[in-house]
Order: C-alpha cells, then sequence, then structure tokens
C-alpha cells in the first residue's frame, strides 16, 4: 500500500512528515534566513550569520562554539553546506544579521520552544566562550578559532543569564512551578527564533511585565540549578541563583495565550551576591535592550 503525492505537493516541494511542527519550523526557519540549520554534535545547530559591526560573517554552532570574521573561502565553504544563496563570485546574496560575539562581548542564542508560545535566550560572556577559554579549540575544518575582542560597556552584564518564556498546554496546567521549570530546562531549543515572532514576545517583556509579587514566585530548586551548571559551568566562588514565576492569567492574555505562562529568570554571579527576584527582574529588563541590539530588531513602527 502506497500513497501518491498531489501535485501541489510536488511543485510547492512539502517535505515528508510536515504535519509535524519541528519540520514545519525548519522549514519556516529556512526560508526566512535563506540557509540550512544542519543539527550539530555539539546540541546545536549551524548558523551562518553576518555581523554589521565588523563586516565579517561569522558560524555558529551554539554558546560554545563559533568562528569569527571568517575568510571569504572559508564564508563560501560554509555557505555552500548550509545551501545559502550565493552569487557565481562566491559572495552571498544575503545573510541574516546578528552582532558577534568579538564585537558585542558575548555570545548571544535566542531560540524557541517547539509547539508552543514561547523563548529562551541565553546570554555568556565572554571570555568564558570557547573562542577565548579554550587552549585546544574543537576541530570544525575551519581554522582555528579567533580570539574575540572584548568591548567596554558602559554597564557591567552578567557572566551569564537565562531568560526563559513558555506557556503551559492543557496537560501541564496542574503542574506544579517546579515541575513547569524541569520542562523547561529540558525542552529542545535547539531552532533559531522566528524574528518578527521573538522580538514580538521580547518587546512585550520590556514593556508590560511588571515586577514580580511574592505569591507568583518560587526559587529554582537544586535539579534546576544542576541543569544549569550543565549549560554554563560555574567557576571558583561563581553560582546560579534564580526563581520561577507563574504570570497571572491577565498578563497571558495580554500575550493573546489562553494558557497560562510560566518565566524562568536565572543568573550566574558570586557566591558571595544573593539575588533576589527584584534585582533579577531588574537585571533583565536592563540586558534586554542589549539582546535586541545583538539581534538587530529595530523599533516596531
Amino acid at each position: 500500500m502506497f500513497s501518491v503525492a498531489s501535485l501541489d505537493d510536488v511543485f510547492n516541494a512539502v517535505p515528508p512528515h510536515y504535519d509535524d511542527f519541528r519540520t514545519q519550523q525548519h522549514v519556516l526557519l529556512a526560508r526566512e534566513f535563506s540557509q540550512l540549520f544542519p543539527e550539530t554534535i555539539y546540541g546545536g545547530r549551524q548558523v551562518l550569520w553576518w555581523c554589521p559591526r565588523c563586516a565579517f560573517p561569522w558560524w555558529q554552532a551554539d554558546h560554545r562554539l563559533f568562528v569569527l570574521q571568517l575568510s571569504p573561502e572559508q564564508a563560501a565553504r560554509i555557505g555552500h553546506q548550509l545551501h545559502a544563496p550565493m552569487h557565481k563570485d562566491g559572495t552571498f546574496h544575503e545573510l541574516p544579521m546578528r552582532i558577534c560575539p568579538g564585537c558585542m562581548g558575548a555570545v548571544c542564542t535566542i531560540e524557541i520552544y517547539p509547539g508552543r508560545l514561547g523563548t529562551q535566550v541565553l546570554w555568556h560572556a565572554l571570555p568564558d566562550a570557547a573562542t577565548t577559554s579554550s587552549t585546544e579549540p574543537p576541530l570544525t575544518g575551519l581554522g582555528p578559532l579567533r580570539p574575540a575582542r572584548s568591548l567596554q560597556t558602559r554597564e557591567p552584564a552578567p557572566l551569564a543569564f537565562v531568560f526563559a518564556m513558555a506557556e503551559q498546554t492543557p496537560d501541564e496546567v496542574s503542574w506544579s512551578l517546579a515541575q513547569m521549570g524541569t520542562s523547561m530546562l529540558t525542552w529542545l531549543t535547539d531552532l533559531p527564533g522566528e524574528l518578527d515572532a521573538v522580538s514580538w514576545q521580547l518587546r512585550w517583556v520590556e514593556r508590560l511585565l511588571p515586577p514580580p509579587r511574592r505569591e507568583e514566585y518560587e526559587p529554582l530548586g537544586t535539579s534546576h540549578l544542576a541543569r544549569l551548571e550543565h549549560l554554563v559551568v560555574p567557576h571558583s566562588g561563581m553560582r546560579w541563583q534564580g526563581f520561577l514565576w507563574r504570570l497571572p492569567d491577565m498578563l497571558s492574555k495580554e500575550l493573546f495565550t489562553r494558557r497560562p505562562l510560566t518565566i524562568l529568570l536565572a543568573v550566574l554571579s558570586s557566591e558571595e551576591e544573593p539575588a533576589t527576584a527584584l534585582s533579577l527582574y531588574s537585571l533583565w529588563q536592563r540586558l534586554l535592550p542589549r539582546v535586541f541590539d545583538v539581534a538587530q530588531w529595530d523599533e516596531p513602527r
């Protein structure tokens, strides 16, 4: 028994299993970014970006592995592998823009949760990233990883910060905050988010999210902190701190979702500096403009 694809499917190049969310998302993002997003053995996906500050293309696999200031030959080789549209002379028609870690002084990964409204942002400051901390850089076939140029910023940024927001499915409405937090730290988020959708969500956070009230949040548990330590390993004298926050229904409706929203905020900071919910909220609000800057998101009109 076999099925014959319709002519619409053939001429529109609908891939197999297109009813699966991850397949749909992959196709949509490939169209938006004009390149493929192959998975890597490091747990992320390859992306070829263009940095508007240093005017160089750069390659990223995850927040620990990237190559800055690619030569024309390296960029052409990666672009060919990722099916990025190129001219005959090896230059690109266009690449998605994101400020590189060398110009920003940090790696910023912005990803989405599959199948639901939700975003996860990881801010990882240099020199903790692989380009400057690794004595033996991993082999990429692209040449050595170049040292990044850390820029001085007006305000000190955290060594690492995680913001995650996700709506709960009907099956998860009765879950505790701790259960929801565990899921948010284990759900797959290896696809870069659609620019407009993620930008809209984070603009909502910047403008409409009030400080948390005591009855709405609870600190991260031991298992949550262990998962964060796996994400970014703390140096001596540092530790992860954070909290989970279930937003009131009124705020969830403001984001046009009928399901409850949960937010996770965590920072890697000194053991001698306890982080309160209010200080983490304030730190994230100050960090958000840098996230917009990295992603080159303009103010919506």
